[in-house]
């Protein structure tokens, strides 16, 4: 009886050192999404503003975003909770450049693909806008540096920009409306 006590408390404490030991190590990065907010309400009337939320990314998983959103006649808590998972996806962005070169004896249009790192993520979350709750959808999109056959300089190509936007509806007892952000994002 003692053995299988021993036995029980030993592999409980052991499980809980490797648990911790696990989470510990899995890597934690901040998402920060700044930029603009316009809240529509249904009892009439426009409020825009500024936005400025941050929340964690856990092994590219997103946790609560939180933050303030800045109208004109009051600032507002603002949080974001996915519904579902939102795992941030990394890969590499295909992006087409062209360059118009002369040789001695030639002169021509060069053509090449270079390879941007990205960052992406969607999915639906919700929503709390001070004493107001609802849902939405968040979209996240970051592009990151050249990683290979970047173009060379002088030449033509377009980068598609970073950025965040969320979409929903929000309600409570005295108002209801819609809520769009939209903003840059940054990684840390």
């Amino acid at each position: 009886m003692r053995r299988s006590i021993l036995a029980l408390t030993l592999t409980a404490i052991l499980s809980l050192a490797l648990s911790g030991v696990a989470v510990a190590g899995q890597a934690t990065q901040t998402l920060e999404i700044t930029g603009g907010a316009t809240f529509s309400s249904i009892l009439g009337g426009n409020s825009n503003g500024t936005v400025v939320m941050s929340g964690d990314l856990l092994s590219g998983e997103l946790r609560d975003l939180r933050g303030t959103i800045n109208f004109a006649l009051r600032d507002e808590s603002i949080t974001v909770s996915p519904t579902a998972s939102f795992t941030m996806v990394s890969d590499q962005l295909p992006v087409q450049w062209q360059q118009f070169r002369c040789d001695p004896t030639f002169c021509g249009w060069t053509f090449g693909t270079a390879y941007y790192a990205r960052d992406h993520g969607a999915g639906p979350v919700d929503l709390r806008l001070g004493s107001l709750k609802g849902s939405g959808n968040l979209v996240v999109d970051r592009i990151g540096d050249c990683i290979s056959d970047c173009p060379p300089p002088g030449s033509f190509y377009w980068l598609p920009s970073s950025g965040a936007s969320l979409n929903g509806g929000v309600t409570s007892s005295k108002d209801a409306g819609t809520l769009q952000i939209y903003g840059s994002v940054v990684i840390r």
